[in-house]
C-alpha cells in the first residue's frame, strides 16, 4: 500500500465508522466509538506499512504487510520455494517497501563423453557458464551444438563432439612390377627369367582424425622407403626383333622380312654376342655420334672386323633365313679381336644372360648404307 493509499485511507475509515455508528447506537455513545475506530484505522495505516511487490517467474503480486521476513511473507501469500530456487530480498524507502524476486530452475541436457545428463540452469544462463559450473572442459578442436554465449532455454540438448588426432605408422609391402622383354634369342613360346624380383618395404605415417574415440578421417603424411622394391625381368620368345634401331620407314621390309632396298647381303655369317655393363660406347662413338642420337652400345650396335667393308656408321640388317632369328636393324659401332675364330660380326646385348644365350649364331647380314657412298 502506497503512501497515498494510506493518506485516503483514514478519512474513508472515518467516514464509514461514523455512518454506522450514527445507525445503531445513541449519540451518548458516539463519541467513545469513533474514538476506538479512529485509533483501530491509526493502528492499521501504521502497522501494516510494509508494501511488498512479489515476481515469481512471469507473475507478479504485490501485499501489505508488517512481516520483514521474505519467507514468511512469501509463506503467508502461499507461495512455495525449493531448495533449488534462487530468492532475492531488495526494500526501498528505509523499510516500507520491499521486493521479492523468485527464479526457478530449468533442465537442460548435456551428452559429452558417452554421457548424458540433465542439469538444473537458470534463466539466462549461457551454455559456457553450465560447463563451468559443472567442470565441462571444451577444447578448441570439439564440435558442439550451441555456441558457448548462447543463453539456454527450457528444453535445449547440448552435445559435444570430442574431436582428436594421432599419427599411427605402419609398414607396407611394395610389390615388385615384372618386366617382359619381347625377343628372338630364345625360341618362341618359351620364357627366361633375366632378374628375380623382390618386393620392397614403406613406412607409412598416416594423421588419423577421431570424433569421440572413432575414426572419421585419416591421410598420409609422410613415406619413408625402407627397402626398393627389385624389378623383374624376364624375356619372352615370340620372335621380336633385339635392337632398339629402326630403319623401316626408309628401309622396309617384304612379305618374307626381307629388306626390299640393300647395297649387299652377306649370307651365313658367323655372329656372337657380347655385353659391356655400365654405359659404355664403341670405338667408332666419336663417327657416329649425332647420326643416330648418342649411340652408346646398345641393343643395335654390333662390331665388325671389316670395317673396310663396313665402316663406322653403316646401316645394317641382321637375321637367319627363316626368320627365328632375328637382331633386327643395327648400327656398325665398334670392332674387335674376334675373327680369328670365324666370327663376322659381333651382337651387343644390354644384359649378360641374353649375350649368352645368343651363343654363335649363322646370321644374313644386309648392308643397308655406308656413309659416305
Amino acid at each position: 500500500m502506497t503512501a497515498a493509499m494510506q493518506k485516503n485511507l483514514v478519512p474513508f475509515l472515518l467516514r464509514a465508522a461514523e455512518g454506522v455508528v450514527r445507525c445503531v447506537f445513541s449519540s451518548a455513545t458516539l463519541a467513545g466509538i469513533a474514538a476506538v475506530a479512529l485509533s483501530a484505522v491509526i493502528f492499521t495505516v501504521n502497522y501494516l506499512n510494509h508494501v511488498v511487490y512479489i515476481i515469481d517467474g512471469d507473475s507478479a503480486t504485490v501485499t501489505v504487510t508488517r512481516e520483514q521476513d521474505h519467507m514468511k511473507i512469501l509463506a503467508n501469500e502461499e507461495i512455495r520455494v525449493t531448495a533449488k530456487d534462487i530468492v532475492e530480498y531488495t526494500q526501498a524507502d528505509g523499510e516500507r517497501f520491499g521486493q521479492i524476486t523468485i527464479q526457478h530452475p530449468f533442465q537442460v541436457t548435456l551428452a559429452v563423453d558417452g554421457q548424458q545428463e540433465e542439469f538444473d540452469v537458470m534463466e539466462g544462463d549461457t551454455v559456457e557458464e553450465m560447463l563451468a559450473a559443472h567442470g565441462v572442459e571444451l577444447r578448441s578442436a570439439d564440435k558442439i551444438t550451441h555456441p558457448r554465449a548462447t543463453s539456454l532455454m527450457p528444453g535445449d540438448d547440448v552435445s559435444i563432439v570430442r574431436v582428436d588426432s594421432r599419427r599411427v605408422e605402419n609398414e607396407v609391402v611394395i610389390p615388385h612390377k615384372t618386366e617382359e622383354k619381347h625377343t628372338s634369342v630364345i625360341k618362341n613360346g618359351t620364357t627366361r627369367t633375366l632378374q628375380y624380383g623382390a618386393d620392397g618395404l614403406k613406412k607409412e605415417t598416416w594423421e588419423e582424425v577421431l570424433e569421440d574415440g572413432e575414426v572419421v578421417d585419416r591421410y598420409i603424411v609422410r613415406e619413408d622407403i625402407l627397402k626398393y622394391p627389385t624389378t623383374a625381368q624376364v624375356l619372352v620368345g615370340d620372335g621380336s626383333a633385339i635392337s632398339n634401331f629402326d630403319f623401316s620407314a626408309q628401309y622396309p621390309l617384304d612379305a618374307n622380312g626381307d629388306p626390299v632396298n640393300y647395297i649387299s647381303v652377306l649370307r651365313n655369317q658367323k655372329a656372337t654376342g657380347y655385353h659391356r655393363s655400365g654405359k659404355a660406347w664403341g670405338s667408332g662413338y666419336w663417327t657416329t655420334k649425332g647420326q643416330y642420337g648418342e649411340t652408346y652400345c646398345q641393343a643395335g650396335t654390333v662390331a665388325v672386323v671389316r670395317l673396310d667393308e663396313m665402316p663406322y656408321g653403316t646401316k645394317l640388317y641382321i637375321k637367319t633365313p627363316d626368320n627365328k632369328f632375328i637382331y633386327g636393324y643395327s648400327v656398325v659401332n665398334d670392332t674387335g679381336e674376334f675373327a680369328y675364330n670365324g666370327v663376322t660380326v659381333d651382337l651387343f646385348y644390354e644384359t649378360y644372360t641374353e649375350s649368352v644365350l645368343n651363343g654363335a649364331r649363322f646370321v644374313d647380314i644386309y648392308i643397308l648404307e655406308i656413309p659416305g657412298r
